[in-house]
């Protein structure tokens, strides 16, 4: 099963919607957001409305929502 999930490759479109938000878009529609707290990090929330964490740093939060969109990708595959 893991080897699956690695090999799956979802390509996420980031665009920053306004300062201290970004929204993550793939081929099969939204992916989810990562909104800027300014003292707590990147809060990152995937397109169901699940809460993904909060990252010290913007790069993170977005690999976070990323590998989360991969391995639900994987997850339907394998269904």
């Amino acid at each position: 099963m893991v080897a699956q999930m690695e090999k799956t490759v979802v390509t996420v479109n980031w665009r920053c919607a306004q300062p201290g938000l970004w929204i993550a878009s793939h081929r099969a529609g939204a992916a989810g957001i990562v909104v800027e707290r300014w003292t707590e990090g990147f809060e990152v929330t995937s397109a169901s409305g699940r809460a993904l964490g909060t990252f010290p740093r913007l790069d993170d939060a977005k690999t976070a929502l990323e590998r989360a969109v991969a391995m639900e990708r994987a997850r339907s595959a394998m269904r």
